[in-house]
């Protein structure tokens, strides 16, 4: 009886391992698929804006930039290549600007009036729904 346990805890344990080893390799795929581009962060502002640049094959290929005086975020998707530009503020709930969907060139702009002197997260990607996104680092806006 001892053995037939063993068996069919191996066989588990064996299943697991290929369906988790399955997983990684298709997420690894789709990770290595997203668009080469390189991100590049602006001075906060003394007003609380920020600007972050994304570069793709030499050229820019858009913008997304927190305006703290209005309480604007606005991604600009500058560069046919057939990814979008999207930002993000961590707003509740979150701001979010997308040119997904859009010919370039192309802007995209969200508002929502923010408590004053507040500080948010802010981030900005490129991609598109086949190929995955490439997201920046996390930085700080304030409203």
């Amino acid at each position: 009886m001892n053995t037939s346990i063993r068996k069919r805890t191996v066989t588990v344990l064996a299943t697991a391992a290929l369906v988790t080893g399955t997983a990684l390799t298709m997420g690894a795929g789709s990770a290595s698929a997203a668009p080469n581009a390189t991100f590049s962060v602006g001075a906060l502002q003394s007003d609380g804006s920020r600007t972050i640049t994304i570069k793709s094959g030499g050229t820019t290929a858009g913008t997304v930039k927190w305006t703290a005086n209005g309480d604007t975020l606005t991604a600009t998707d500058s560069k046919a290549d057939g990814y979008g530009i999207s930002g993000y503020v961590t707003a509740d709930p979150y701001l979010i600007a997308n040119t997904a969907g859009h010919a370039s060139p192309y802007t995209a702009t969200a508002h929502r009036d923010l408590a004053e002197d507040k500080s948010y997260t802010y981030w900005a990607c490129i991609g598109n729904n086949s190929e995955g996104l490439l997201c920046s680092d996390v930085y700080k806006v304030t409203s």
